[in-house]
């Protein structure tokens, strides 16, 4: 690695690749990355550590006349308008590919601009999938929530007349009834519309009163680690909102651990500049400096379903319902920002960004 990173051309690479909004990766003459930006790790659903020093094609799948092009000498810039990539394990994607030669020593730097659609979809919205299944969640909690009362109430008058064989059954079906209550109630969190009521807010007291809740489910073999920003500034946020994304992330991320005696789940914030994102209301590109990242040392999510794991019932538990993921997505974007998954050497990360206090507008 330290081979590589010492023939970069002396610039600063924080200030002029990191700051950039669109995905930009830095290769040099024989097509090994190396340096990329938090776009780019978006965009690739892949962590930095993890395209660093490998080959620009192992990273991103193009299509043959692509990758001829992009290999021949004599090939000093490429341009493709709305050119079919494949990245970090999802689905074939649409980009504006540029490359253009960077300095004398060969180097080259490549920039990926995805098309409207991808745009949204790494900008954290949920998609057609989401308000498919928001529309469905409303109908269904209008519909079932009060026979269930009436199914309840029923169990309970009947647990007065039986014996305690029966007991156990009237038992059951009370444990059954609110079961599919907290489902109903989840589906009802993701078909909400409309922003949250946001404020300038401290983001330590939720993330303590999340692991507080976390810890007290003792999940065997798992040890929480912490890396927090003093200096972090306040968020634009709402306090219960940022409990119930950090509670599901760390609930998902222990139970990944599950059966394992070395298990870690890492919570860290930092500020990072020059993550952007336009939310389609108008107010053009909003900075997201606050990153809230949780990570864990499973074995991480099936690479054919990382495309889609923000997208609601999408779930690798046998007993799951796939709204977890899907509610957290809703409540970060309903706060201004975006969460992301990538899969970083052994860490699995999921990363929250949000907008600063006070900061709103382009980096």
């Amino acid at each position: 690695m330290t081979a590589l990173t010492s023939s970069i051309p002396s610039f600063d690479h924080d200030e002029f690749i990191q700051s950039h909004p669109v995905a930009t990766l830095l290769i040099d003459r024989g097509g090994v990355v190396l340096f990329v930006n938090a776009a780019a790790e978006q965009l690739c659903n892949t962590g930095r550590s993890a395209m660093v020093g490998r080959s620009i094609h192992d990273v991103i799948a193009l299509d043959r006349g692509y990758r001829q092009r992009m290999n021949d000498p004599a090939t000093a810039a490429l341009f493709a308008h709305r050119a079919e990539i494949a990245v970090g394990g999802r689905r074939t994607i649409v980009v504006d590919m540029q490359m253009v030669p960077y300095g004398t020593a060969g180097h080259r730097i490549l920039a990926l601009i995805p098309s409207d659609s991808e745009a949204e979809l790494m900008g954290g919205a949920i998609g057609r999938s989401g308000r498919a299944a928001g529309a469905a969640a409303a109908m269904l909690a209008h519909e079932v929530k009060n026979p269930l009362a009436g199914i309840k109430g029923a169990a309970q008058l009947l647990a007065r007349q039986v014996d305690a064989g029966g007991e156990r059954f009237t038992t059951l079906i009370c444990a059954e009834v609110d079961r599919i209550a907290t489902l109903i109630d989840q589906m009802e969190h993701i078909s909400r519309g409309g922003p949250l009521a946001c404020s300038a807010i401290n983001l330590y007291p939720p993330i303590h009163q999340a692991m507080e809740t976390a810890r007290a489910r003792q999940f065997p073999g798992v040890r929480f680690t912490e890396d927090f920003d003093p200096s972090l500034p306040l968020v634009l946020g709402n306090h219960d909102a940022m409990v119930q994304i950090l509670l599901n992330l760390v609930t998902n991320a222990c139970e990944a651990l599950a059966g394992r005696d070395d298990g870690v789940v890492r919570i860290a914030t930092a500020y990072r500049h020059g993550l952007s994102i336009d939310n389609g209301d108008g107010r053009g590109r909003i900075a997201l400096p606050i990153e809230l990242s949780v990570s864990d040392n499973g074995p991480g999510v099936p690479m054919d379903m990382r495309g889609d794991l923000f997208a609601p019932f999408v779930t690798t538990k046998r007993d799951g319902r796939g709204l977890g993921l899907a509610l957290v997505a809703k409540l970060a974007r309903d706060m201004g920002g975006t969460v992301q998954h990538v899969r970083d050497g052994d860490w699995t990360r999921f990363r929250v960004h949000l907008p600063a206090a006070g900061r709103k507008g382009t980096p």
